[in-house]
């Protein structure tokens, strides 16, 4: 269960295009179907680049004390790419 948990969202897009895919080119390949098809796998593509989490801007121990210690309130986030 622990490997459908880290790939959800590759799964799931894999699963939504090929049911749009059988759909849209059940009636034979026309150039619109593959132009949809192009354009769900550029958003799908995009999406995965653009909301996966990105690397810590801060990545010493030290930069994260002064951050606590500057007597501002500090909002800490803990995220995991799955």
């Amino acid at each position: 269960m622990n490997y459908f948990n880290q790939h959800s969202f590759t799964l799931s897009a894999i699963i939504v295009y090929a049911v749009v895919a059988v759909t849209l080119l059940r009636d034979g390949v026309r150039f619109f179907d593959v132009v949809a098809l192009v354009v769900m796998a550029s958003a799908f593509g995009l999406s995965w680049l653009l909301l996966r989490p990105g690397p810590s801007t801060l990545t010493k121990m030290d930069a994260v004390e002064a951050g606590l210690a500057a007597g501002k309130p500090t909002l800490l986030e803990f995220q995991s790419e799955y």
